[in-house]
């Protein structure tokens, strides 16, 4: 099935078609965006100016005519704040249908925080944050915690917004004139909330999405030579916000408009963008951000397969969106195959909870990776997908375990290519977690279960155990595997194949003449 999400903004439109799977699962395969500057004057007049509809039609015909060239399923288009806050908005639906054959549905600024952060979260899966979206007309804000949404807000604090309410310099030596940057910069701090106002926990950590955002971070990608070509849960400091921010307040649009990371389109809306984004980090006392590549559109989208049938019935609320993220992000770190084998590991203080998380992601992704002769090609696969819960250091470390798996000296290879972003203890956990991948996938191929015990700190005694009399266990493969299991792990393993209706007291009896050899 194919679905197409229309996103008509304050300063662009956009058109992201996505691939869906029997398991709703989606991957996007192409996207489209044009600056339509619908919301252009809107603050002053609160009308949508002709220009600027006329603009807005053309990208939608646009985006009409790739639809039905890709025969698209569904499509689902919504409007945010500038149509909202248009006194001529049902005018400009009318028209959008009339020219187009787009029914808009607007959202309110409650349904664009909740779609945006339910996109996001779903992707990021952290449990107390601080969430916001900014676009070009608004700042969304929502603040959970443990995945319960506490505070929901909308402010009219977009990139756009104020850039054409503080930007009145003509002569084009820079975006703002020092005078009206000291404005904008005081608006904001008005604006936002204080932290006691949100009652953040101390546990609260900052996540962002929009297109600035996005924009920053690949600058600041390309400022300190960083290796890998991902923004999705990169970590950007304050530290660097605030001084890409000053960069960009001393530049010309034209200067900015050079930045390969920002380009034509963001150019004179970039400045009051990162300003914004400085001023929230500072204000509310945030020291790092993390940087979501999914938001409002992937949120439409997930509603929409939820309950298709609901969709354009009934709006988004806050319980559906937090459950489902909750469900999904649980559901992310479960594996019904692996506590047997790791929960002793963990017990003895060989295997890490984080490593267990990436066994468990790993294995999930194993299932659905396409067969390939190209271990490279597998590994750039793995690397571009938006995977909850892990860093971009650990998403490597899940790839290159994988990898290790199949061809260990690829994925030494691989190792050292980023090894400015990996550590050397790094290199034990992927020779665990793929030590541990390896047994995993024999005994879910064979149907079998695992005992695993310790003897002491250096021996451990594993017994596979076969639920079915003619199961044909791979004894040799089985004991190759966990040669590479005692390397990494470097301890000594005294192994033996039991049938389970042997009963527990020959079992038992069993492991105790191992335990004594």
């Amino acid at each position: 099935m194919k679905v197409s999400v229309i996103d008509v903004g304050f300063n662009s439109a956009k058109l992201v078609n996505y691939y869906i799977d029997k398991d709703h699962s989606y991957s996007p395969y192409s996207q489209e965006g044009v600056t339509v500057r619908l919301g252009e004057g809107v603050d002053e007049s609160r009308f949508l100016n002709e220009s600027s509809i006329c603009r807005t039609i053309d990208a939608l015909k646009l985006f009409r005519d790739i639809i039905k060239f890709e025969s698209v399923d569904h499509v689902l288009a919504v409007a945010t704040s500038a149509v909202r806050e248009a006194t001529n908005k049902n005018n400009f639906l009318a028209e959008v249908y009339q020219k187009t054959g787009f029914r808009l549905r607007v959202l309110s600024g409650k349904e664009e925080s909740l779609y945006s952060y339910g996109g996001a979260l779903r992707s990021i899966c952290l449990p107390t944050t601080l969430f916001f979206d900014l676009g070009g007309g608004s700042l969304e804000m929502v603040y959970s915690e443990n995945f319960k949404i506490k505070k929901i807000m909308s402010l009219p604090l977009g990139a756009l917004r104020l850039s054409q309410l503080y930007n009145d310099d003509d002569n084009n030596s820079r975006s703002f004139t020092k005078k009206n940057y000291g404005r904008l910069e005081q608006h904001i701090l008005q604006e936002l909330p204080e932290r006691k106002e949100l009652e953040l926990s101390p546990d609260a950590i900052l996540v962002g999405v929009g297109g600035t955002l996005r924009a920053i971070t690949r600058y600041d990608q390309d400022l300190n030579h960083y290796i890998l070509d991902k923004i999705h849960n990169y970590r950007l400091d304050y530290e660097s916000v605030d001084l890409i921010s000053r960069k960009f307040f001393k530049m010309t649009v034209d200067e900015i408009a050079g930045i390969d990371a920002v380009g034509n389109n963001r150019a004179e809306t970039i400045t009051a963008g990162s300003c914004i984004i400085k001023i929230l980090m500072q204000k509310l006392g945030f020291n790092v951000l993390v940087v979501s590549a999914q938001g409002l559109r992937e949120g439409i989208l997930l509603s929409f397969l939820e309950s298709p049938q609901q969709y354009d019935k009934e709006s988004i609320t806050q319980n559906k969106i937090q459950n489902h993220i909750r469900v999904n992000c649980e559901l992310a770190i479960t594996s019904k195959h692996s506590g047997d084998l790791i929960s002793p590991l963990i017990s003895n203080r060989i295997f890490k909870e984080k490593e267990y998380l990436i066994l468990n992601l790993a294995i999930k992704q194993m299932s659905k990776i396409p067969a390939t002769t190209s271990l490279y090609n597998l590994f750039y696969t793995l690397i571009d997908e938006d995977l909850a819960y892990l860093t971009h250091s650990e998403q490597l470390i899940l790839a290159l375990s994988i990898i290790y798996t199949k061809k260990p000296k690829i994925a030494n290879w691989l190792f050292k290519r980023y090894d400015s972003i990996l550590r050397s203890q790094n290199k034990r956990s992927i020779e665990k977690i793929s030590a541990c991948i390896v047994i995993l996938a024999i005994l879910e191929r064979t149907k079998c279960h695992i005992n695993l015990t310790f003897y002491n700190e250096k021996k451990v005694v594993v017994a596979v155990v076969l639920d079915d009399d003619n199961i044909k266990f791979p004894e040799m493969l089985f004991r190759n595997a966990l040669k590479k299991f005692e390397t990494a792990f470097n301890i000594i393993v005294d192994f033996s194949i039991l049938k389970s209706n042997m009963g527990t007291t020959s079992t038992t009896a069993m492991r105790k003449e191992m335990m004594l050899r």
